[in-house]
């Protein structure tokens, strides 16, 4: 009997250590815990492009799935996989006109985890769809007169309306 409650007590002096080392939950899926929003890269980005674009609001890290929508085709069945193909990817900035809400540009701020050829993947996706991909290349600082070389030509609203839908 003794030796039971010898085990039992080592088994719950086990889970109270675990947990507070940090464990969590031991018998379900693991608790999400909180990551980093922006790179630090993309923070200075952000602010640079609110300071060259005083006309638009920036939106950060928005879901494709937010920007297009699986089009209607009465000969063929929507499917799940078809989302799929684009709603979990995520923009870096997008750039709203304020005045129209109009969509002007898609930014992404390019580093070392982007490659060339799904990301002209994504630029033909999101480009189908109407909109304008703007880049900015690893090399580039989130300094304004670099910044306004790339996006400074962004004064009138492209295709997509306030619905999404090309004009």
């Amino acid at each position: 009997m003794d030796r039971s409650i010898a085990v039992l007590v080592a088994i719950v002096c086990v889970i109270a250590i675990l947990k507070a080392l940090g464990a969590g939950n031991l018998f379900g899926p693991p608790r999400p815990v909180a990551k980093r929003f922006l790179t630090p890269r993309e923070t200075a980005m952000l602010t640079t492009l609110e300071r060259a674009l005083p006309h638009c609001r920036i939106h950060a890290q928005v879901a494709m799935g937010a920007l297009l929508q699986v089009p209607t085709n009465p000969l063929r069945k929507r499917k799940l996989s078809d989302r799929n193909a684009f709603s979990q990817k995520i923009v870096d900035f997008v750039a709203q006109d304020r005045a129209t809400g109009a969509i002007l540009a898609l930014i992404e701020v390019d580093d070392r985890s982007h490659h060339a050829g799904r990301d002209r993947v994504r630029d033909e996706m999101t480009g189908h769809a109407g909109y304008r991909t703007l880049r900015i290349p690893g090399r580039v600082q989130p300094n304004y007169h670099d910044v306004v070389a790339i996006v400074g030509h962004l004064r009138l609203p492209i295709s997509p309306t306030l619905d999404g839908q090309p004009a």
